[in-house]
C-alpha cells in the first residue's frame, strides 16, 4: 500500500531493527492518521499503514526477571513474561536488569477482506516496538512513553501535550501520569439469561480483553429479575459513569432506555451518557443495525463489533419513538408488532434456549395456522421521504458501503520480540487474574505469550484455548478486571436493595420525556392522517434497519433520520406470497413481494377489534388494544463504531 494512505503531519518518527534479519530494519512514522511502517531490505521498500481508526489502545511493557540460568540475550530461552510498567511499585526489583528495553504494545483491529468474495472481517494486529537506545530502562520508557502518550491522545481525539513530548523533557513520572482519555468507568447492567443464556460468559471471554485493551474502566451489575436494569438505572446516580453498555438482547436495552426516560433529569441522561450494547439475545436488532449503519462487518463477529463500539468512544444520534396505550406510555427504540410477526415474538419465549432459531421454527407454525386480524391503521404521511421513493421497486435495498482502506496482515516489529499465539478473540494481559485476593505484583501475561529468537512477522490465525483466567463462567461469582483491578463485578449475591417494585410493575410508572404532538389516544384525528380499515397480516412499525440480527425489515431506515417505516400486510395475501416475504426478510428482498407496502411515517395509530393478539415494542409485549406512536429524532445517544 503506498504510504500517501497515511497523509497527515509526522508526529515521531523512529528506526526498528531485526536482528534475525540482516539488512532489514523499519522506519516507523506516526502521524495524526495513524501508524505508517516502511520496511527496507537490501535496497527493497515497502510500506503498509494502520489507519488511527482501527487503533483501540497501547501499553508500554517490560520483561520480567528470569529464572536462574537464564539470560535475556540467550537464543535458547524459551519462555519469558512481560508485566505492566504502569502497575510497578516496588522500585523495578523484580525486573530483568539485563534487558533494559522498553516494550509498547499497540493493539489494532483493521479491516480485512476475506477469502469469500465480498466478505470483510475485522482481525486482531499486535504491532510491538522494542525500544533500547539508552542504557538505562527509564531512558527507553521515557522514549516508549512519548509514543504511548501521543497515540492515546490521537485515539481519544484530543490535544497532545507536546510540553511532554520534547525529546529533552526529562519528567518520566509526568509522561507516566498524563493519561489521555475519560476516566470515568462504564456501567455493566449484564443479563445473565438473554437468549441462550451465555451472557456473563460472553463478556468475560470476549469483551472484557477488548475493555482491557483500550484501558476502559468499568462497573459490571447483574440483573437479578425483570425490571432490574430499569429501576437501576432510574434510581442511581448514574452520571458517576461515562455509558451505559447492556449486555444482553434487546429487551435490557428497552429497559435501560426507560428507566432513563422515568428520570425526572432524562434529558441530560440521554445527552451526557451514550447507551452500548453487547448482544447476546436471540433478536439483537439494534447492534447489527449500528453496525450496518456504519459499514462495519458485523456477521463475521457480531461481539468483536459491538465491543470496538464501546472502545472507540464515538457517539451517535439516535432516535426514540413515544408509544401510548390506554394504560401506559413508552419509549421505544426499536420497532412496534401487531400481528404475524409479533405472534412470532411472544409466542416463541418457550423456545428462547436455542437462539435465534426460535424465529423460524415459529414463523413455519404461524404460517401454516395463518391469521389475520381486524381494526384501523392509521398514520401521518412523512414528508421527508416522497411516496415515488417509498414505493416496493426492487431496488430500495442499497448494499453500498464505503470504501475501506484494506489494511496488509498484522506484522511485528524490533528485534527479539514477543510473537501472541494466533487469537480470534482478543487477548490481554490482564487475564491471569484469577481472584479477588490476588496481589496487583504477580499480574503477568499469559505464559504462552513469550519473546522468542524465532520472529514470525505475520500473525498467526490458527485458533487456540484461551487460558481460564476468570473464575468459572457458571459459578454464581466471578472476578472481572481491567487494568489494574480498576474496574468491578457485583455478583448476584450483593445486596444492592433493588427489589422489584410492584407499584411500578402494575403499570403506574411515572414517565417524564418530551411531550406528544398527537392528538389524545381516544381523539378523532385530523384529515391531515390516511386511515385504512379492514384485516390484517401483518403491521410492523420499524426505525432502526433491522429488528434482528437476520431481519433486514427497513433497509433505508438510519439511525436519526426522524422517520417510522411502517410495514403493512393486509389480509388476502397467498402463503406462497407471504413464504417469499420470509424468505426476503434476510436481505430485504421482502419488499418485492406482493401484497407488501413500506410507508414512511412520522406518526401512526393502531385500533384492534377484539380482544386477542399480541402487541409488541421493541419485543415486549404491552396491552392489546388502541396504540399510538409519534417519533422524536436523535433524541437518544449511542455508542458506535
Amino acid at each position: 500500500m503506498a504510504e500517501d494512505t497515511i497523509r497527515g503531519s509526522t508526529l515521531l518518527e523512529e528506526t526498528f531493527y531485526i536482528t534475525s534479519k540482516k539488512n532489514t530494519y523499519y522506519r516507523v512514522k506516526l502521524s495524526d492518521k495513524g501508524l505508517s511502517l516502511q520496511k527496507e531490505s537490501n535496497g527493497a521498500t515497502k510500506t503498509e499503514t494502520i489507519g488511527l481508526n482501527d487503533i483501540i489502545g497501547c501499553r508500554c511493557m517490560r520483561s520480567k526477571r528470569r529464572s536462574a540460568g537464564s539470560c535475556a540475550c540467550r537464543p535458547s530461552v524459551s519462555k519469558s513474561q512481560l508485566r505492566l510498567v504502569e502497575s510497578t511499585t516496588d522500585g523495578f526489583t523484580t525486573w530483568d536488569e539485563l534487558d533494559t528495553s522498553a516494550y509498547l504494545y499497540i493493539y489494532a483491529y483493521t479491516l480485512k477482506k476475506a477469502r469469500v468474495k465480498g466478505a470483510r472481517r475485522r482481525e486482531r494486529t499486535t504491532i510491538t516496538l522494542r525500544f533500547r537506545s539508552f542504557d538505562k530502562y527509564e531512558d527507553n520508557l521515557r522514549e516508549a512513553s512519548r509514543w504511548r502518550l501521543a497515540i492515546k491522545c490521537l485515539v481519544a481525539r484530543i490535544t497532545i501535550p507536546w510540553n511532554l513530548m520534547s525529546p529533552s523533557h526529562g519528567n518520566l513520572s509526568d509522561l507516566l501520569d498524563a493519561c489521555a482519555g475519560d476516566r470515568k468507568k462504564i456501567l455493566v447492567l449484564l443479563n445473565p439469561k438473554s437468549g441462550p443464556g451465555r451472557g456473563k460468559e460472553i463478556f468475560q471471554r470476549r469483551i472484557h480483553p477488548i475493555l482491557s485493551e483500550s484501558e476502559k474502566f468499568y462497573d459490571v451489575h447483574i440483573t437479578k429479575h425483570s425490571n432490574y436494569a430499569r429501576e437501576f438505572v432510574r434510581t442511581r446516580d448514574i452520571y458517576q459513569w461515562s455509558g451505559i453498555l447492556s449486555v444482553g438482547g434487546d429487551g435490557i436495552v428497552f429497559e435501560v432506555v426507560n428507566g432513563i426516560l422515568e428520570r425526572p433529569d432524562w434529558d441530560r441522561a440521554l445527552r451526557e451518557l451514550p447507551l452500548g450494547v453487547i448482544p447476546c439475545g436471540s433478536g439483537n436488532g439494534l447492534a447489527k443495525s449500528i453496525a450496518y449503519a456504519k459499514g462495519e462487518p458485523y456477521d463475521s463477529n457480531p461481539m468483536l463489533i459491538s465491543a470496538l463500539s464501546v472502545v472507540k468512544s464515538r457517539k451517535t444520534p439516535m432516535d426514540l419513538v413515544r408509544v401510548e396505550t390506554r394504560n401506559q406510555i413508552l419509549f421505544s427504540f426499536l420497532s412496534i408488532g401487531w400481528g404475524f410477526l409479533a405472534d412470532i415474538d411472544i409466542e416463541s419465549e418457550s423456545l428462547r434456549a436455542i437462539g435465534a432459531q426460535r424465529f423460524t421454527i415459529w414463523s413455519l407454525a404461524r404460517l401454516i395456522g395463518l391469521r389475520t386480524y381486524k381494526g384501523k391503521v392509521s398514520y401521518l404521511p412523512c414528508d421527508k421521504v416522497s411516496i415515488a421513493e417509498s414505493k416496493s421497486n426492487g431496488n430500495i435495498y442499497d448494499k453500498d458501503f464505503k470504501d475501506e482502506v484494506i489494511i496488509p496482515h498484522s506484522r511485528s516489529y524490533g528485534d527479539q520480540l514477543d510473537r501472541y499465539c494466533g487469537v480470534r478473540e482478543s487477548k490481554s494481559y490482564h487475564d491471569v487474574m484469577d481472584s479477588v485476593t490476588s496481589g496487583l505484583d504477580d499480574m503477568y501475561l499469559d505464559e504462552n505469550d513469550v519473546i522468542t529468537e524465532n520472529l514470525s512477522l505475520e500473525t498467526e490465525n490458527q485458533v487456540r484455548t484461551r487460558l481460564d483466567s476468570f473464575y468459572s463462567a457458571t459459578s454464581r461469582k466471578s472476578t472481572y478486571f481491567s487494568t489494574g483491578s480498576a474496574s468491578s463485578y457485583h455478583s448476584m449475591e450483593d445486596n444492592d436493595n433493588l427489589t422489584p417494585d410492584e407499584e411500578n410493575e402494575s403499570g403506574n410508572r411515572v414517565m417524564y420525556g418530551p411531550s406528544s404532538s398527537l392528538p389524545a389516544l381516544t381523539a378523532q384525528l385530523p384529515n391531515s392522517w390516511i386511515q385504512i380499515q379492514g384485516e390484517f397480516v401483518i403491521v410492523h412499525a420499524a426505525y432502526q434497519s433491522h429488528i434482528g440480527q437476520d431481519c433486514f425489515i427497513a433497509p433505508r431506515a438510519k439511525l436519526a433520520d426522524g422517520v417510522i417505516w411502517l410495514l403493512i400486510i393486509r389480509a388476502g395475501i397467498t402463503r406462497t406470497n407471504l413464504l417469499q416475504f420470509l424468505l426476503g426478510l434476510s436481505t430485504g428482498a421482502h419488499l418485492t413481494c406482493p401484497g407488501v407496502e413500506m410507508i414512511p411515517v412520522r406518526g401512526f395509530r393502531i385500533e384492534p377489534e377484539g380482544t386477542n393478539g399480541h402487541m409488541t415494542v421493541d419485543g415486549e409485549e404491552v396491552d392489546y388494544g388502541p396504540l399510538q406512536a409519534e417519533v422524536f429524532p436523535s433524541m437518544a445517544t449511542i455508542m458506535s463504531p
